[in-house]
């Protein structure tokens, strides 16, 4: 029978070193063999709390079309269609059947109206994170030690990144459903981002605020998983493989959480 691993959290405090890491540096231990990073865009690189409200209120008309494409997209986790064609091709079929309306309606309405209008709602309520401007311009060079790609399941994602007033971004690459035709956690996409990177996945960190698609999607790959905390309540718990007690464990998985401003300052020594 195959070794089924655990899962080892791992929370990081600023000042502290955890107490499974008593021998070690936080940072030493955290970042050993790390040469890319790969960052969760929603939630992770700006605090998203209430946009579902805020996409909303810019137009209440649309409420139940908004909510059902968040219910259908919820379906969609882990999916992989190989190909956007395949992936939009089926998600807007589903959607369509959610909101009794043809498939090529509702696609027109997402990328017309839908996906704009959230741009509209981060220009005019959200930043990015403290010290992410700074982070980004110093992974943004072809001599970082820790190469960076941000990895959302929603597209047109360098449109998103200017809507927070981020700059444009010579050395770090953009992924998100519209480059592989599937939606976290499948491996597949963590895969080739290590792969376009020219790293192996065991030297990957990913960062992400949830533990159920980008936390999942890390350990499907091979990767290492930072857990942003920022205070939301999550209903996940990661043991992915729900392990009953009578079944055999294997190696432990190290997690890591902590808070944006520790995860800032170890990256910062980690990259001068």
């Amino acid at each position: 029978m195959t070794d089924i691993p655990s899962v080892q959290w791992v929370h990081l405090k600023e000042g502290r070193k955890p107490e499974q890491e008593q021998s070690e540096s936080v940072c030493k231990k955290m970042f050993r063999n790390i040469k890319g990073i790969i960052f969760d865009f929603d939630g992770t690189l700006f605090d998203n709390s209430r946009i579902a409200f805020h996409v909303i209120a810019d137009n209440p008309i649309a409420t139940i079309r908004v909510w059902r494409e968040r219910l259908v997209r919820s379906g969609f986790a882990g999916r992989d269609f190989l190909t956007a064609q395949n992936y939009y091709r089926a998600f807007f079929t589903e959607l369509g059947k959610a909101c009794h309306l043809p498939a090529e309606r509702l696609r027109a309405w997402y990328f017309n109206f839908y996906m704009p209008r959230l741009i509209r709602v981060l220009r005019k309520f959200y930043k990015p994170r403290p010290g992410l401007h700074e982070l980004l311009a110093h992974m943004d060079t072809p001599n970082s030690p820790i190469k960076a790609a941000i990895y959302s399941d929603y597209p047109v994602l360098e449109q998103r990144m200017e809507a927070l007033g981020l700059p444009p971004l010579e050395h770090i690459n953009f992924y998100g459903p519209d480059t592989f035709g599937a939606q976290k956690p499948a491996a597949r996409p963590f895969l080739q981002i290590a792969k376009n990177m020219g790293v192996s996945p065991e030297e990957v960190l990913v960062v992400g605020d949830r533990e159920e698609t980008d936390g999942l999607g890390a350990l499907n790959a091979g990767m290492r998983f930072f857990c942003l905390e920022t205070g939301r309540k999550r209903y996940f718990r990661m043991d992915p493989y729900r392990r009953k007690r009578d079944m055999p464990q294997g190696t432990t998985l190290l997690m890591y959480a902590g808070k944006w401003e520790g995860l800032i300052n170890l990256l910062e020594e980690r990259l001068s």
